[in-house]
């Protein structure tokens, strides 16, 4: 929190604190002279407002750093992708999940098993494109995986 960045940020919150409390103040002055108008002393509301905008998000951003990090929430994936569940496996007898408000038994329901693998190989395959992504052609030499033999890759 007093790394250089974070210094910067502190100082830039001050500084638009100040201009915006600063603005309101001229735009109210100048909205009371005899040259001002009703729009100058909206404007004197307006620029405060804006300055309280400035203190909850440098209050959230300080938070925010502040906080531990909840490593029990979905973990990001490669790409920016949150992994899937592992796929249920009966010979494992691990618990299963059904959606909410769902009356068929887990050993009945085939349909959501397939579905779960598809959803698995897709993940995995797109794992597998970002990751030939990374490599130059000439690293894959003729025993490794062609990026054109993956299914919807393209290089």
């Amino acid at each position: 929190m007093f790394a250089p960045s974070w210094i910067a940020r502190h100082l830039l919150a001050l500084a638009l604190i100040a201009l915006f409390i600063r603005m309101g103040v001229w735009q109210l002055t100048k909205g009371e002279s005899a040259q001002g108008s009703l729009q100058n002393l909206f404007y004197g509301v307006e620029w405060p407002i804006f300055a309280v905008f400035v203190v909850y998000w440098w209050y959230k951003m300080i938070r925010e750093e502040l906080a531990p990090t909840d490593l029990s929430g979905p973990q990001w994936g490669a790409g920016g992708r949150i992994a899937p569940e592992a796929p249920w496996r009966p010979e494992l007898d691990g618990p299963r999940m059904l959606p909410p408000g769902s009356s068929s038994s887990p050993e009945e329901d085939e349909e959501l098993d397939a579905y779960n693998r598809y959803l698995t190989s897709l993940y995995e395959r797109d794992v597998l494109v970002e990751a030939l992504k990374q490599l130059e052609p000439k690293q894959l030499d003729s025993k490794q995986i062609n990026v054109k033999q993956i299914n919807g890759a393209r290089r």
